[in-house]
Order: C-alpha cells, then sequence, then structure tokens
C-alpha cells in the first residue's frame, strides 16, 4: 500500500471515528425503562433521581464527561484537517477520547444497567476505537 492511500485510509477512520462519535449524541444512550427518551442532562439527571450513583462523579460532572463525547469528535475532525491523522495532536485526542468514552461507558452501564443500553454507547466505543485505529496506524516504508 502505498503511503497516499494508507495516509487516506488513516484519515477516513479519524474521520469516520469523529463522526460516529458526534451521531451518538443524537441516538437514544437508554434503550429502556427511565430516561429511555431523554438526552444530554435530562437524561443524566433522571437516572442519578432514581438513586443510582456512579463513585466520584456528580450528575453534573457525568454531563459534563457526556457532552464532551461529541466535543472530542468534533476535535477529531479538527485536527485531522489543520494536520492529519498520525500526528501528536490527534493522538492526545483519541487518549483523552478512549478515557472519556470508558467513564462514560461505565458510568451508563452503573446507572441504567448493561440489558438497558441504547445504540448511543456503542456508536461512541466504536468511534473511539475507529480514532485510535487512525491515530496509530503504522506509516508505510
Amino acid at each position: 500500500m502505498n503511503a497516499k492511500v494508507s495516509t487516506r485510509a488513516a484519515d477516513g477512520l479519524c474521520l469516520v471515528g469523529g463522526g460516529a462519535l458526534l451521531c451518538s449524541t443524537f441516538v437514544y444512550w437508554v434503550r429502556e425503562g427511565a430516561g429511555s427518551r431523554l438526552r444530554g442532562h435530562e437524561l443524566i439527571d433522571t437516572l442519578v433521581s432514581l438513586g443510582n450513583s456512579f463513585p466520584g462523579a456528580s450528575a453534573a460532572r457525568l454531563t459534563v464527561l457526556w457532552y464532551l463525547v461529541p466535543a472530542l469528535g468534533a476535535a477529531t475532525w479538527l485536527t485531522v484537517g489543520l494536520t492529519d491523522a498520525r500526528s501528536r495532536a490527534t493522538r492526545a485526542i483519541a487518549i483523552a477520547t478512549i478515557v472519556v468514552v470508558a467513564i462514560v461507558v461505565m458510568a451508563f452501564v452503573r446507572l441504567a444497567g448493561r440489558g438497558d443500553l441504547g445504540l448511543g454507547p456503542w456508536l461512541a466505543i466504536l468511534g473511539a476505537a475507529a480514532i485510535c485505529v487512525g491515530a496509530w496506524s503504522r506509516r508505510p516504508e
């Protein structure tokens, strides 16, 4: 595979991953039960008001983390557009994305239950994985 095709593939993976993070905001994070038709802070407030909690994180902190998911998707698009998928900036965003998505998904598993997760967390996980694969794909020699 030549260098141009490899670079485009890495860029494409990062762009698709960023898009998945953005799209995860518009789909439901909870499939059934309390909060199943809510998004954003309303969803988190509803889940927390039921007496569920995530250690060390208040509803406000979880809301900020939830909003960071699409923000990191947009930041990925910016860094890929300004540099490329294998730049240090994109890799830093990829690391932040993995950490934030992992915390948010673990919080939703604890708050809503694994069986009630909707499409949103899975899109976020796939998006974060795509960004990481694109950011750390090997350069052709």
